[in-house]
């Protein structure tokens, strides 16, 4: 009787054990150009899609990096403003997700957090962080992650 209760805590431990190392990715310092660093997922590897643009005087870039689990968007506009740059988050997750018709808003710190009540293949959490006219949001599956990826961005 000693033996079974002795084997389920060493089981139990064992699962408690696993459950923090998946929690835990290994994160990395990652510089995003001279634009802005973060710590991302070691084992990440990002494809770059850019987008600049030179209209009227004003000048905007635009970038994507996108991995299999995560996608960050980089914006530097003119036109924002630290007050402006909030609404961009709320009018990117409505786009991306024009099905909901509800999601949690809240602020983490600097971060803006909206996550739909539903997270699964199509419907992801988004976290942003802004500083004068440049504004970071990252998607992924992963609200921890992603979260500390957003606290760690540090503008350039």
């Amino acid at each position: 009787m000693d033996r079974k209760w002795i084997c389920l805590f060493i089981i139990f431990l064992a699962a408690i054990m696993a459950m923090g190392s998946v929690d835990a990715a290994e994160l990395k310092d990652h510089n995003f150009k001279d634009y802005f660093s973060m710590k991302i997922p070691k084992n990440a590897h990002f494809q770059k899609q850019n987008d600049s643009s030179h209209e009227n005087g004003l000048d905007m870039i635009s970038l994507s990096y996108i991995s299999q689990d995560l996608v960050i968007f980089y914006e530097n506009a003119t036109l924002l403003s630290e007050n402006s740059s909030k609404f961009l988050y709320q009018s990117m997750f409505e786009s991306s997700m024009p099905d909901l018709d509800e999601c949690y808003e809240y602020q983490e710190g600097n971060l803006t957090i909206l996550e739909p009540k539903k997270i699964d293949d199509t419907h992801f959490p988004l976290v942003g962080t802004t500083s004068g006219s440049e504004y970071v949001i990252i998607m992924g599956k992963d609200l921890d992650l992603i979260k500390k990826m957003g606290k760690s961005v540090d503008f350039k």
